[in-house]
């Protein structure tokens, strides 16, 4: 469970950094980083965030868990109609917090539940999304590759809870291939319905912009299509990707990237352990089939 509070460290370099009083503290809870909320300040109250990274086997293992990119990441948006919480400060070393630490705007909203209106709902992410894709990268951003490190994970394998393991030894052989030329830019990389929030059924932003990289439009479309498929079903996913070629164009969609973030979705997907949750797993390998069907 996160503490309520972070050091007194942390909140003495939150102080430094807006120069008033913090008024309010709470935690947010703790995945990949550890959250809270913090309110600065009276007149007007400064509404705030500090995303601590605390996992230091991943800081010191995993370059898609890095402070200092997401901090740079963050500058770059910070002059776009983007959503995304506004940098602050930044102690991506962790030399005056207890851990690397990043100071954003707290953006309002909160984690939508199962939408009412699904149109609306694909719409409205589908909008954003060609938003985050008209940013113009820099030259020095990092590019992206692939989650699956052989050196790390060794040869690609079927997930042992697949009912197909043939189908992911095909969806292997294509992504040993050459990559399509698609269009590329600025992507969110971990694009996905957990990283957007909503007030009623308007999207207010979009968060956890660690992994933001130059790379290829379709491995957004793909994260978030796969999500959508577990969650909802292919069809779902499928009525995603035609409103954002309707809004930002199709040149964006090849299936090759489809399958290879698919590939890097199995790594984090461990057996299930309820019936809900294969029952998403079988709607993804359905998905999977399908944009194998279409290279």
């Amino acid at each position: 469970m996160a503490s309520p509070h972070p050091p007194e460290t942390v909140l003495g370099w939150v102080r430094d950094v807006v120069g008033g009083r913090i008024t309010s503290i709470r935690s947010m809870g703790a995945g990949s980083t550890t959250l809270h909320a913090i309110d600065a300040g009276t007149d007007p109250v400064r509404r705030l965030v500090v995303r601590r990274f605390h996992d230091t086997a991943r800081l010191r293992t995993d370059p898609w868990y890095v402070p200092a990119v997401e901090a740079a990441v963050l500058e770059l948006l910070d002059d776009t109609e983007v959503p995304a919480p506004r940098l602050l400060a930044a102690d991506p070393y962790g030399r005056l917090c207890d851990v690397p630490a990043l100071l954003v705007t707290r953006v309002p909203g909160r984690h939508a539940v199962r939408p009412w209106d699904m149109d609306a709902y694909l719409t409205e992410i589908a909008q954003a999304l060609a938003r985050v894709h008209e940013v113009p990268p820099e030259a020095d951003l990092r590019r992206y590759a692939p989650y699956h490190d052989p050196a790390v994970h060794g040869e690609r394998r079927p997930p042992v809870w697949s009912g197909s393991p043939e189908l992911w030894q095909r969806v292997f052989e294509v992504i040993s291939g050459s990559a399509p030329e698609t269009s590329t830019g600025f992507v969110h990389r971990d694009f996905h319905p957990g990283q957007i929030l909503w007030s009623g059924d308007r999207l207010t932003g979009i968060v956890d912009w660690t992994a933001g990289c130059g790379g290829p439009y379709g491995v957004d479309l793909a994260r978030m299509r796969i999500h959508l498929a577990i969650e909802y079903g292919v069809e779902v996913a499928e009525r995603f990707l035609a409103v954002y070629q309707r809004i930002a164009g199709p040149d964006g969609h090849h299936p090759y990237w489809d399958l290879l973030d698919a590939a890097d979705m199995i790594l984090g997907m461990p057996v299930p352990e309820t019936q809900a949750a294969a029952d998403g797993y079988s709607r993804f390998e359905h998905w999977t089939a399908i944009a194998l069907a279409s290279v």
